[in-house]
């Protein structure tokens, strides 16, 4: 097959929040407690837990990581402090956790995880029954009923910077794939189809190429990690080769590498890489 090289400028989607460093935390929110909590309790970032931790008075949601901290307080105690987002349709309450201060009134916060396709949301707060708009929400309007409700804008991310492939210096290469908007929203075969990675969750990946014969059951990557990747490393011999994924039997080009080759015979893409001696 002949492979003239072709290249391609990595595009990435404006996807939402800030993700240096994850709170792993899949679904409801992360309660951090200033008196007895620590960095490692709920797998929150020390980074995270200090920003939380120095937090005394409420004001605006405020947008750390991969987290909104919410707050509230009031001149005198409340027993209950919840929130409501629009995007649940009001119907999940995500209660607050109190922090004691001594010269006043308690300070109620609730550390809520982003979702990375979001870039906003939408709330109101529930005090001992009664539905209130957030004094402090940065936004403020009245919703398609009239009712007004908080909104915060959140963050857009950089993208990853994660080199794919990596070559080591032995020669041998790791191999890197991720379902994750903030690569790209969709995959794109050799044929040129794009397909949304909505319509793959925990997909077998196998990496295919002239380096293992083309063979789609040899090199299965593995994970994915906590850095949400699949990987494997596999000795590669020196010089040009060339490689797409098999993800769940659809031929996937390496959404993290811009360099690409063309078959003339079968007017279809590959993924390419140099590996020097």
């Amino acid at each position: 097959m002949r492979y003239p090289e072709v290249s391609k400028k990595r595009r990435f989607p404006h996807a939402i929040a800030v993700a240096t460093i994850l709170i792993t935390c899949a679904a409801g929110p992360v309660r951090l407690a200033a008196q007895d909590a620590s960095p490692a309790e709920g797998h929150v970032s020390t980074a995270t837990f200090l920003a939380v931790s120095g937090i005394t008075e409420a004001g605006p949601p405020r947008v750390l990581d991969d987290v909104v901290v919410f707050t509230y307080e009031q001149n005198d105690y409340a027993r209950y402090v919840a929130i409501a987002f629009e995007h649940e349709n009001y119907q999940h309450r995500h209660v607050f956790t109190a922090r004691r201060r001594d010269d006043r009134p308690d300070l109620y916060y609730l550390v809520y995880p982003v979702d990375v396709e979001r870039d906003s949301l939408t709330y109101r707060l529930i005090v001992d029954g009664v539905w209130l708009t957030d004094p402090h929400a940065p936004q403020i309007r009245a919703d398609r009923n009239g009712v007004t409700v908080g909104s915060v804008e959140l963050n857009e991310p950089p993208p990853y910077e994660r080199i794919s492939p990596q070559i080591h210096a032995d020669g041998s290469v790791t191999f890197y794939f991720a379902i994750n908007s903030r690569v790209s929203p969709t995959l794109e075969t050799v044929d040129s189809r794009q397909l949304s990675i909505s319509a793959f969750q925990e997909p077998r990946v196998s990496v295919v190429g002239t380096f293992n014969g083309w063979d789609p059951y040899l090199h299965r990557l593995s994970g994915p990690g906590r850095d949400g990747f699949y990987s494997v490393r596999l000795p590669v011999p020196a010089g040009p080769h060339y490689y797409y994924f098999m993800v769940d039997g659809q031929r996937v080009l390496d959404p993290l590498n811009g360099s690409r080759a063309r078959d003339l015979q079968t007017d279809t893409f590959v993924s390419r890489i140099h590996v020097d001696p």
